[in-house]
């Protein structure tokens, strides 16, 4: 079902990519202490952005919003993953950012930015930046034999999202096994001030501050 618009109580509105995502933005928040600053909300999958900022505009509380951050995946292409969240707000007549994690300001209408996972122009999404944080941990070695053996063994096998199966193999590593990465997040297992997350922190403080 479509994520719905619900009443608006704070000042700075943090959009993201599905219930995973609000998971593990909801852990990286309160783990920033900006939980109190930031509201964060679900809008679905990628098609479902711009209805649900057609439903988001007619919201009460609305009209107090000072800011207005989407994060999704990039998926195969970043480029066209930012193109696409461009369309949407032009759509709805919001504030339109040249370039991803650039803030744009117009008149009267909410502050908007947009972050797109991984970053840096690469193809991706969340898992992907994720994956990054256990390069260094001791189950790494463990989960690359891993791939491999299945690679040799299973010659058939189409593992079409890597970075979403390592990920998971990770998790499966932990005390309570958990495939959504999200929830992990609440668990604690994943390392949330590891050097690679830095850009989402200061993306994430930053929309926080159109609260203060």
């Amino acid at each position: 079902m479509e994520p719905q618009p619900q009443p608006i109580t704070k000042e700075a509105l943090l959009l993201v990519e599905g219930k995973d995502p609000r998971n593990f933005f909801d852990a990286l928040s309160e783990h920033l202490s900006l939980s109190q600053q930031l509201e964060i909300i679900n809008f679905g999958g990628v098609g479902e952005l711009r209805s649900f900022l057609i439903g988001l505009r007619g919201q009460s509380g609305f009209r107090n919003v000072k800011r207005i951050d989407i994060i999704r995946d990039a998926e195969g292409n970043a480029a066209g993953a930012f193109q696409s969240v461009q369309a949407s707000l032009q759509h709805v007549q919001l504030t339109v950012p040249e370039e991803p994690e650039q803030l744009s300001c117009d008149g009267g209408q909410p502050a908007v930015g947009v972050l797109i996972l991984p970053g840096q122009g690469e193809p991706g999404m969340l898992e992907t930046l994720l994956c990054k944080t256990f390069t260094d941990a001791p189950e790494c070695p463990c989960i690359d034999a891993f791939f491999r053996c299945v690679q040799k063994q299973c010659p058939g096998a189409n593992i079409k999202n890597t970075d979403k199966a390592r990920a998971r193999a990770f998790l499966a590593t932990k005390p309570d096994s958990y495939p959504s990465v999200g929830i992990a997040a609440k668990k604690g297992y994943w390392p949330l001030d590891h050097e690679v997350l830095e850009p989402v922190r200061t993306f994430l403080k930053s929309v926080a501050a159109a609260a203060n």
